[in-house]
């Protein structure tokens, strides 16, 4: 088992399809075998919604491989309490405090996504929440959540 961690939809979208510098941040993830990754339904739903209705065939099947080698944590009842809390106490969206109590309950090392850090997502103390925006060189700033 590795380090556990908890990938944005932003994250998973900028690795098929976003701009090279997003793409290759989101990318280091995705390649570090160390890595246990950690989705609920609420982010696969998230992910998957537009690809699959317009038909984008190759997407999907990118997603869709993602969400067959990681661990669905699927504890909704805590995900609500937990998540409930910490978007009132921080006035963070909804989905947000969602991951944020996923990547909690999981114990996750971090939560990784591709907001801007002046987001209310940055504010939680339950888990490190960390953005491929700020990354200068992927493969060293990936091994730093290793250690």
């Amino acid at each position: 088992m590795g380090c556990r961690i908890f990938l944005d939809a932003d994250v998973l979208i900028a690795a098929f399809q976003g701009e090279p510098k997003l793409r290759a941040c989101a990318q280091a993830f995705l390649d570090e075998t160390r890595f246990e990754f950690i989705y609920n339904p609420l982010l696969r739903m998230e992910v998957l919604i537009q690809p699959t209705h317009q038909g984008h065939a190759l997407e999907v099947s990118f997603y869709n491989t993602y969400f067959r080698n990681a661990t669905c944590w699927g504890h909704l009842d805590r995900m609500f309490e937990i998540g409930g809390e910490e978007a009132m106490k921080h006035g963070i969206a909804v989905t947000d405090a969602l991951h944020i109590a996923t990547a909690h309950i999981s114990k996750c090392v971090a939560l990784v996504t591709a907001e801007k850090p002046t987001k209310p997502m940055f504010r939680t103390s339950l888990v490190k929440v960390f953005s491929i925006r700020n990354m200068n060189k992927p493969a060293t700033d990936v091994q730093k959540l290793l250690t």
